[in-house]
């Protein structure tokens, strides 16, 4: 096949829900680098944040090289660059220099994205949040908005740093459903999803929304929200993206599905099941991303993610 596209091309028209010469593929993280990177991991993430004399901007490098061994040698067309694990002062500096140093060594061969949602995720104390929700509902709201606030600059500062946009990691859903009702995730979610987005859409920037769990009874709050993309589908929570693509595919990107549970501890024939399926489903016309339905955590076997990523390499041309 004559690839004529580079990632970036690739990945932008896919987000935009048309169709490229074949679907783009990433991982949201792949922190099971050792095998394939002569032993390298992330500083600040699998690796402790100890430096070991190496100045901010050395580590910058270093993480940068190695998100973009991983796109090069995986056919990664998004590369999404997080911060460290130092204080939060620091972390959008880094990030910023990060999507610097990855475009000066790569120039627009790749769709670079930064982190950025002001949204609220499944709470570490649920009993504390609903208080606030009945109690004071408006300061909730409030700070919600400060959220949004607060990270515009953000989003000014990595559009200029030349990232094509952001992905949005708030987690809204266990299996069972979102940790909110749909009418309360149109109160304290919603609103202040649509005006982030609409924040970096005026940049020029797209947005993929991710989140675990089962989003179906705030789908159509997503959709109507404006972002562009959705990660990561869990099949796992009973997402099915063959429904999905039927009834939302015209309108968002969809990103993920590939069963995370069995590429831990399925069959190949599971594993190689399920790679089919959202490539079945959700490839005609456009508008999709190849990944997992989560990442590769650290422990995923590789042979496992080498199989999906066969597979795709198999049946990914339009």
């Amino acid at each position: 096949m004559n690839d004529t596209l580079s990632h970036r091309k690739r990945a932008l028209l896919a987000l935009k829900r048309q169709q490229p010469d074949y679907i783009p593929t990433f991982e949201l993280v792949f922190e099971e680098t050792e095998r394939d990177f002569h032993g390298r991991t992330f500083y600040g993430r699998i690796r402790p944040p100890e430096s070991g004399g190496l100045t901010e901007k050395a580590i910058c490098e270093y993480n940068a090289r190695l998100y973009l061994d991983i796109a090069k040698k995986f056919e990664h067309s998004i590369i999404y660059v997080r911060p460290f694990l130092w204080p939060y002062e620091r972390h959008y500096r880094q990030v910023s220099e990060m999507i610097k140093i990855l475009r000066d060594l790569s120039g627009d061969e790749f769709c670079i994205m930064a982190p950025g949602d002001p949204t609220f995720r499944v709470p570490a104390d649920p009993m504390e949040f609903t208080m606030q929700m009945y109690d004071a509902p408006e300061s909730l709201k409030q700070k919600a908005q400060r959220s949004v606030n607060e990270l515009i600059p953000i989003y000014e500062i990595m559009i200029k740093a030349d990232a094509d946009g952001f992905v949005f990691t708030s987690d809204y859903a266990l299996n069972n459903g979102t940790f909110l009702a749909p009418e309360q995730f149109a109160d304290f979610i919603t609103p202040y999803l649509s005006c982030a987005v609409k924040e970096v859409h005026s940049l020029g920037g797209v947005v993929i929304k991710h989140s675990d769990g089962n989003l179906m009874k705030v789908m159509d709050q997503l959709v109507e929200a404006g972002i562009d993309a959705l990660h990561s589908i869990d099949p796992m929570a009973g997402m099915d993206i063959k429904y999905i693509k039927e009834k939302y595919g015209s309108k968002i990107c969809l990103c993920g599905n590939v069963h995370c549970a069995w590429l831990q501890t399925g069959t190949p024939e599971q594993i190689r099941s399920s790679a089919e399926y959202c490539l079945k489903y959700a490839k005609p016309h456009g508008g999709y991303i190849f990944s997992t339905s989560n990442c590769v955590f650290k422990g995923m076997p590789l042979k496992s993610y080498d199989l999906i990523h066969n597979i795709w390499k198999e049946k990914r041309y339009y």
